[in-house]
């Protein structure tokens, strides 16, 4: 006997229309390869179409509540829904969102690992998760030593592509004027990048050479307008799409409401050319980070860095700490330990064992050593905690 279909709604997600948006993709899959959803409405977010909403005969939605006046008509629809928007901080509503804390402190992660002590932020005007990647890009910046000079760019109409207002060019230019050479810019939003870009070599700034940039809101119709390919923290839609999918399965199975939500670590950072240089004047010392950055996640250990640089062990140890502010040891049990997380977060499942071979670990026994060393915890009490 053939089991009825569930009757979705999409409210924000018109995934019976053709989109690139990768989120929207996953939930149409989903449809196809599950065989028991069909959807009955898929409208652009607004007030109206939630109130439509409350009208039908459905089974769940997943939708995009873009403001209170959305979430006061959501929270009168009978049956149950999943938040896949950002823009409430406190929605009060099952939410399925990004981790823009991750964000923020993978675009500047990606950068010190590079050598780059000095570095520029330029904040935009937006929601709360603004702050919350630029408050985690600061804390993890502060946490190395290194030292951060902050730019308010004032934008009429935010999350636009707009030429800048020319006292707006001129104060920007006079401030990344102050940056020391070679300095890391960090953006906390995209839209701004082609302009920013090209205010940069106005200055007298070449990117890479002088300045690399990254960026911590990614926009595929912005990337193919910068003159530099810009180097971005990717966001996983995908995996947000499933587990979106996954928390409305479960409300709808078991009717129950639940103030649900789920934050999503990114996929990590692309880099492009915009980032493609280390800011290490120190050769040997530049050439042990980039064999540790290629092999880190391999069995591999301090001697075997050393045996690729052209000086004593001894030699490349205090030069390495002086340049990079940690040991050569302590550099690579940070990437390993970081790159366990990004597993432990991604995998509820996910053995140890598996995290070690992954990580460059002999076996699970060494993962909790270095994890509990650099953490002061075990890998499964961090995943315990983080899971909350």
């Amino acid at each position: 006997m053939t089991s009825k279909k569930k009757r979705i709604a999409l409210i924000g997600l018109p995934v019976l229309q053709s989109v690139n948006n990768l989120c929207n993709a996953a939930i149409a899959r989903r449809a196809e390869e599950g065989g028991d959803w069909r959807f009955v409405l898929s409208a652009e977010a607004s007030v109206d179409a939630f109130k439509f909403l409350r009208t039908l005969d459905c089974d769940g939605a997943i939708v995009r509540i873009m403001n209170t006046a959305m979430l006061r008509e959501a929270k009168k629809v009978e049956f149950p829904l999943v938040n896949v928007s950002s823009w409430l901080e406190r929605p009060g509503v099952p939410t399925v969102r990004h981790d823009y804390d991750a964000v923020g402190r993978m675009a500047a992660e990606h950068l010190l690992e590079k050598g780059f002590r000095r570095f520029g932020c330029v904040l935009v005007s937006g929601g709360w998760f603004i702050q919350q990647r630029y408050n985690a890009v600061v804390k993890a910046i502060e946490k190395h030593g290194a030292t951060l000079k902050t730019f308010q760019l004032n934008t009429t109409m935010p999350y636009t592509i707009q030429p800048l207002a020319p006292a707006e060019k001129r104060r920007f230019i006079e401030w990344l004027q102050t940056l020391q050479r070679p300095a890391a810019l960090v953006l906390m939003d995209d839209w701004d990048a082609p302009a920013l870009m090209e205010l940069c070599r106005e200055a007298g700034f070449e990117v890479p050479r002088d300045l690399v940039m990254i960026t911590t809101g990614c926009h595929s119709e912005v990337l193919p307008l910068c003159r530099v390919p810009l180097s971005a923290v990717q966001e996983d839609q995908e995996l947000q799409a499933r587990l979106a999918v996954g928390c409305l399965d479960v409300l709808m199975s078991d009717k129950q409401s639940r103030d649900t939500m789920i934050n999503v670590p990114p996929l990590g950072v692309v880099e492009r050319a915009s980032t493609a240089t280390m800011a290490i004047e120190d050769g040997e010392v530049a050439r042990a980070v980039e064999f540790i950055r290629a092999h880190g996640f391999e069995p591999i250990n301090v001697a075997d860095v050393s045996g690729r640089v052209q000086v004593s062990r001894v030699t490349l140890e205090r030069r390495f700490r002086q340049v990079m502010g940690v040991t050569m040891h302590e550099y690579l049990s940070e990437r390993r330990v970081r790159r366990a997380k990004e597993l432990l977060m991604n995998d509820a499942g996910i053995s140890l064992q598996t995290i070690a071979q992954q990580c460059g670990l002999a076996d699970r026994r060494r993962l909790n050593q270095v994890f509990v060393s650099a953490v002061g915890m075990t890998p499964a009490a961090w995943q315990v905690e983080n899971s909350r």
